[in-house]
């Protein structure tokens, strides 16, 4: 018997989330209110949150790189922020998020040296563009997932401030403003926000928020070897001072009204704008938020309903790899999102229920606008496809709670499709039936499924166990572009399924050693198995005439580690660790094109595995009354890894070539370590001084883009050098005014 999309979530539903990412609500233990950043040692899984954003002079990835499990890809040509989680990164399996909307945008860089320079492609990646300036904090979930529209390994969604972060103790007006200068080309930052806040008499409120931020980044720093990194040989900074040097601009907008106690509205307006790497970039956000929320345990209704238009704009006589447009070119991403979902409280018996139902609604498409007509003949497939992915979920989230234990157990069915226009395909591409060029589409359904059993035993030990099984669509990236000068695709390509095994345990105590302490721990082991993972392979096939292609492929791949997390406030006295331990076994992705284009390339699958072991300790003081804050940061990274940029093919039996794709150690990275000190002179002023990199070593920073890129010497010779060195020693200073 057939089983219809309509039966299954039926089937769910009497079995049986109501947001997509993960939400911490206030909460009272032993009546004390828990602060945001103590919520995750009481919440069961593996999630993590980081609260102190906005006084923060440590960079967005830095901050990232500090949660158990998670890190960032750099890419000095983008811009963006990057996250990830276990290894994976990328749309579909981190799904990245905003104040809950899905982040879709693909950059492409452009080449600085003109059309066939070796050595100098243009890269490409999935980030988000975020000003860290607008950023309260950021909550990471990782092996589990929840509401419409998760991720293969978790998610991240970073919060953006509102009016009541910006106005303090019940006032009409409030003003909020920071700005930062730092040594070795960091800064100016600042940014200003004004709110004003209105209360009715029936308990409602209207508030209102504006605000405004700028920045400058910049490239050409000094190394711990005291040499500025545009000046050394073979630089990755091959662009220039010029192409890797931004000033973003950002805006936000927010009207929030309460009109009662049962309905809430929030109407948001994000702006993001810069140049980098020859082209201008440009993010428009509009975002409605509501939540219906009667003295009514059957209803909860949330609505979020967003649009995204973000466009790339190209200088005219740009190149993109092997491609050169006279006339210029835009790049278009618009993404629509709509979630619904109700709430619902009950008990039966001695179990209480909490169940959330709703769907969830992705549209995402990205076109290529240019007048040059042989640009759009000869590049349909290349790193900049035209194509609309969708994906509907309909989900099921309950949680079911007696006594000391908490059973969780969420459903998703998802409905995916990606379309758009393929080129012809070589007869000797056994990978691509379909060898005519026209339109192409490829959909699937599928029943995600996530359950998590916990027990309240003690305060300091609390265990959890959970299992998830999740699939994702494939993106346009994955189903377009070749990766190479030609049209070829796989269109046999599969979508990747995860599974992941999880056991932790969490602990969190106020008044552990002393009345007013505060401690926290959290454990976790995962274990994940990825059926059909996608990975990049440069083929050359001899039949029936010698031909390369890079195609996207399936495998398997394996992931398993331990994450942990700790922290200790007594007051006077602070610390705060990480640390991620991980193994991955999967097939790394070839991220150069062709032999005479040895470089980052245009590839969407950048290298991700994570460092073997990392750690992250903050560790200070509070003295003169909790006025003034003395600190350090010590950031430990051990064995890291880059895809050898040196090309090579290896015969295989059936005839055809492959390019050997080569992970290769990159020199021991150093214990790092940052000073900070903080003094609070007046209420609401902050002023922050920090020394970044002490002790000024001369290192390469894992997970890199340039990392892996090749250089061409004045012989025009292929040489593989360690090069791209991270910042030196640096001064910062903050100040921060809250009114």
């Amino acid at each position: 018997m057939k089983v219809t999309k309509l039966t299954l979530f039926l089937l769910v539903l009497l079995t049986s989330l109501s947001a997509d990412e993960v939400k911490f609500d206030t909460l009272e233990i032993s009546g004390k209110k828990l602060k945001n950043d103590e919520l995750p040692y009481i919440t069961p899984g593996a999630v993590s949150s980081r609260n102190d954003i906005l006084t923060a002079t440590q960079s967005i990835d830095s901050i990232i790189r500090s949660i158990p499990g998670a890190y960032t890809q750099v890419d000095q040509s983008q811009g963006t922020v990057s996250v990830n989680i276990r290894s994976m990164t990328g749309l579909g399996r981190v799904n990245t998020m905003v104040d809950g909307v899905t982040q879709t945008f693909f950059g492409t860089s452009t080449d600085s040296k003109g059309f066939h320079f070796a050595g100098n492609l243009a890269t490409s990646a999935f980030g988000a563009m975020i000003d860290p300036n607008f950023l309260t904090g950021v909550d990471v979930e990782r092996g589990t997932f929840s509401g419409g529209h998760g991720g293969l390994m978790g998610s991240a969604n970073f919060r953006t401030i509102g009016v009541d972060d910006v106005i303090s103790n019940g006032n009409n007006f409030g003003f909020l403003g920071k700005y930062s200068y730092g040594s070795n080309r960091i800064g100016p930052s600042y940014m200003g926000s004004v709110a004003s806040k209105f209360s009715t008499e029936n308990g409602g409120s209207y508030g209102v928020l504006f605000g405004y931020s700028g920045k400058k980044t910049r490239q050409d720093y000094k190394t711990g070897n005291g040499t500025r990194i545009n000046e050394t040989a073979g630089s990755v900074a091959f662009m220039g001072k010029k192409q890797l040097t931004q000033s973003p601009k950002s805006w936000l907008f927010k009207f929030e009204a309460m009109p009662d106690e049962a309905n809430k509205a929030t109407l948001t307006y994000r702006k993001y704008s810069t140049y980098l790497a020859n082209r201008d970039m440009d993010s428009d956000t509009y975002q409605l938020d509501y939540r219906f929320n009667p003295d009514n345990n059957f209803i909860d209704i949330n609505l979020l309903a967003a649009y995204n238009l973000i466009e790339q704009v190209y200088d005219k006589d740009a190149s993109i790899g092997w491609g050169k447009f006279d006339k210029g070119m835009k790049l278009q991403n618009k993404a629509t999102t709509f979630d619904l979902s109700n709430t619902m409280k009950f008990s039966l018996l001695d179990v209480d229920l909490t169940t959330a139902f709703g769907v969830n609604y992705l549209s995402n498409k990205y076109d290529r606008i240019t007048d040059d007509a042989d640009y759009n003949r000869l590049y349909t497939g290349y790193s900049v496809p035209k194509g609309k992915q969708t994906s509907k979920t309909y989900y099921l989230n309950n949680t079911f709670d007696y006594g000391i234990f908490s059973l969780g157990a969420n459903f998703a069915l998802l409905d995916w499709e990606v379309s758009g226009i393929k080129g012809p395909c070589a007869k000797s591409n056994p990978y691509c039936p379909q060898k005519t060029a026209g339109n192409f589409s490829k959909s699937e359904d599928s029943l995600n499924y996530s359950f998590i059993l916990s027990a309240n035993i003690d305060e300091l030990f609390s265990p959890f166990a959970s299992y998830t099984k999740a699939t994702r669509g494939l993106n346009v990236q994955e189903m377009f572009h070749s990766g190479s000068v030609y049209d070829d695709i796989n269109t046999l390509l599969k979508p990747e399924t995860a599974k992941t095994w999880q056991v932790g345990f969490n602990s969190f105590k106020h008044g552990l050693i002393n009345q007013d302490d505060v401690f926290g721990f959290k454990l976790t082991y995962f274990n994940t198995r990825i059926k059909d993972f996608i990975y990049d392979q440069t083929y050359i096939f001899q039949n029936p005439d010698p031909t390369l292609f890079a195609l996207r492929m399936n495998d398997k791949a394996k992931l398993s580690g331990i994450e942990m997390e700790l922290k200790y406030d007594m007051g006077v006295f602070y610390t705060n660790l990480s640390y991620t331990h991980q193994k991955a076994k999967y097939k790394q992705s070839d991220s150069m094109i062709l032999d005479w284009g040895a470089g980052p390339s245009s590839g969407y699958t950048q290298f991700s595995l994570l460092p073997k072991d990392s750690a992250t300790l903050d560790i200070g003081t509070r003295l003169l009354d909790k006025k003034l804050t003395l600190g350090s940061l010590i950031k430990y990274t051990g064995k890291a890894t880059r895809v050898n940029p040196t090309v090579k093919f290896t015969k295989q039996q059936n005839g055809k070539f492959k390019k050997d794709t080569i992970a290769q150690d990159i020199p021991k990275i150093p214990t790092i370590v940052d000073l900070y000190a903080m003094y609070s002179p007046l209420k609401g002023l902050d002023i922050k001084f920090e020394v970044q990199n002490v002790a000024n070593k001369n290192y390469m920073d894992a997970l890199y883009t340039y990392n892996s890129s090749s250089v061409t010497d004045v012989l025009n010779n292929d040489i593989t050098l360690f090069n791209n060195a991270a910042r030196g020693r640096s001064y910062l200073v903050s100040f921060s005014y809250r009114y």
